[in-house]
Parts: C-alpha cells; structure tokens; sequence
C-alpha cells in the first residue's frame, strides 16, 4: 500500500481514537439504570486528520537493508565502482542490470507494475521521461529535489539528476581546424564533410539529442538532417568511447559525443591529439542531466531512497567531476579544472524533459527511417 494512505489511515484512527470519551475510574457497582440518549457523534477537523498525518510521516524512516535492484543506463565501467561502495558504506545488497538507458525505459514499461526494479538510473533525461510518462515512478521528496538545480529535475518530481553532460563534437585536432566548424549540429550536413563524420545512432544521448531537435525544428527538418548525415559517408560506432579513440588514432576526424569522454582520455594523456569543440548553439549544444528515479513498484524504497541520496553526496559528486569528468549538480563542489564553465555554454534554454520524452519514439523511427 502507498505509504502516504497507510500513514493517513493510521493517522485517522489515532485520531479517532483520542476523539472518543475517556473512562473514568471504575466506581463500584450500583443499580443499572435506564439507558440515557445518545449523545451526539464527535467531529474530526481535517486540521487535526493533517497534524497527526505529518507527525506520523515525521516518524522514523524504515531501516535501510535488504536487496537493491538498479537498472542502469549508465555505463558500468563509469558507475560499478560507485554503486559497490553504496553497497560496502549501506550493508544493501545490490543488484545491477546494465544496458542501453532507451532500452532499459522501454523494458520498464512492459514490466509496468511487476518490474523487480527499484531504481531507474538513466544516462539521460529522455529515457526517464518515457518511464515519467508511463505513470512509474513515485514523486520523490522536495529536499531531495532541492540539491540540484531546477533545470536538472523533473517537473513534476519524478526524477532528479545526478550528474550534468554536454554535447560536444571530438575533433582530431591534426586534421580539423575550429574555424571549419559549423556554428550548429545542422551546419555538418555539408559535403565538405564528407567521409569525415562519426556518430552513435543507437545510443541515447544521441537519440535524447535527435528528440530536442525535432522539439525545436519539427520532424521534417530532423529526418533531411538525418539522411544528409547518411549521404556523406558517415563512420557509424556502437557508443561515443570508441569515436574518441579513433580520434585519437587519426581514424576519424569529427566524433558527435557526450563531453566526459574525451577528457577522459586527455586527463591520461595530455598530449592527445583531441579536443572537445562546444557548439555555439541548438540540441547539438545540450547540457543534459544524468538521473535517477525510485520504481512505484519497488520492494524496497527505503534503500532506493538511500541509494538517491547517496548519488547527491560530496563523495560521489566529487567522483563524478574528477573520474568521470562531468559536472557536479550538488552546491558547494569544485568542477574538475579539465570542464569548462557550465554557464559558458550554450544549452537551449528552459528545456521541457517530459515534453522530449513524447519524442523518443518518433527519434528512433526518424533515425531508422534515414538509413542508419
């Protein structure tokens, strides 16, 4: 049963119950008499139905333990440490199902009411939209939306973020100068890139990017982008990482990823002939939060609860800036010197995550529908 109803309910029959008359002491025993009337009923103000239901949500939570099941968007090799030492600091078991975060969304939406999941943790704000949408996930507490910025939550609480990414392009530097890059994501649809360009068609932050722009510029003017892409010769990769190294390698001269990859990479060789190139404006200039949700279904919202908080901590924020290079939502915690300033870029302002969600589907279809 939904906490809130049994606190209520619970709270009611306290309330009932300091409503009824109070014994006096027993006397002894006389004659019965005959039955008085009846008194009126007692009325309960809602006033008071409201003071006992916030004292006794002000109760002590439930103690966090048993088992924790994540599905994670995010990619192992930069959360499973993360995610071990909640499991080492909590006493929580935890199990871990990692895979793509549109695909996971949509696994989420066929289990619906029977999903074994407790925690939704999404590499982008789309796919956890989608599960928004669908009406799964619980509402989580205000001072837990409070630790990050407005723009890095859900609307209407469903979901908050944990980390902040920005799009970027990846440039082997030896072969590409910035004064030939276009000012938006639609100028690369030109021919004098051509057998240049790389991109991941599958992967969600580039779908979560294809969302914004048909958002923003309609779904007609998405698809020519699309199949200009196609027509060029793109290199098509399974994941952003595999874009920067061939960067790196003098493979590719023009990758279309998140950030954090490529600082990466520059963090552990400084002369790498790579850089990220921040778009001057549009979805190929995003700045889209990392997220995580609590499943309405979940058998232990307790510790999805702790495993939220756990995310927002100045540990893991730390982690997340200076091992994975993206940039710490919470207040108070020093981005890594290799981030540019997150006000410098050019995000589209005011995003609606829940409204891009509407468009997942019609991305993929768009992206299929070009040729990729």
């Amino acid at each position: 049963m939904n906490k809130k109803l049994t606190v209520t309910l619970i709270a009611l029959m306290m309330v009932l119950t300091a409503c009824s008359p109070t014994a006096g002491e027993q006397g002894p025993a006389g004659e019965q008499g005959p039955a008085g009337a009846q008194g009126p009923a007692g009325e309960v103000s809602q006033a008071a139905i409201d003071a006992a239901v916030e004292a006794a949500l002000a109760e002590e939570e439930a103690e966090v333990g048993g088992t924790l099941v994540i599905y994670s968007g995010r990619k192992e090799s930069l959360v499973a440490d993360i995610i071990a030492e909640f499991a080492a600091t909590s006493g929580v078991e935890v199990e871990v199902r990692y895979a793509k975060s549109a695909a996971l969304a949509g696994t989420l939406e066929l289990e619906g009411a029977i999903s074994p999941a407790d925690v939704f943790f999404s590499q982008d704000p789309v796919s956890l939209g989608v599960v928004a949408k669908a009406g799964l996930f619980d509402r989580l507490p205000g001072d837990v939306l409070d630790n990050v910025p407005s723009w890095a939550v859900d609307s209407n609480g469903y979901w908050v973020g944990t980390s902040g990414r920005s799009r970027s392009l990846v440039i082997d530097t030896r072969d590409v100068t910035d004064a030939e890059l276009p000012g938006d994501i639609y100028g690369l649809a030109d021919e004098k890139f051509r057998n240049r360009l790389g991109l991941a068609p599958t992967n969600s932050s580039f779908i979560a990017m294809i969302a914004c722009m048909i958002e923003s510029d309609g779904e007609e003017k998405v698809l020519e982008w699309l199949t200009a892409i196609n027509g060029l010769g793109y290199g098509e990769y399974p994941k952003n990482s595999p874009q920067v190294a061939a960067a790196a390698a003098g493979e590719l001269d023009i990758g279309m990823i998140n950030h954090y990859y490529t600082l990466r990479v520059v963090a552990e060789d400084g002369t790498a002939p790579i850089k990220n190139v921040y778009l001057d404006g549009g979805c190929g200039a995003m700045v889209m939060p990392a997220g995580a949700g609590i499943l309405s279904s979940s058998q232990n919202k307790p510790a999805a609860m702790a495993f939220i908080e756990f995310l927002h901590s100045t540990g893991v924020q730390e982690t997340f800036t200076n091992t994975v290079y993206e940039f710490p939502l919470v207040e108070g915690i020093q981005p890594n010197a290799l981030l540019p300033d997150i006000d410098s870029l050019n995000s589209p302002s005011n995003l609606n995550w829940s409204a891009l969600a509407l468009w997942q589907e019609k991305a993929v279809e768009l992206i299929a529908q070009a040729g990729f």
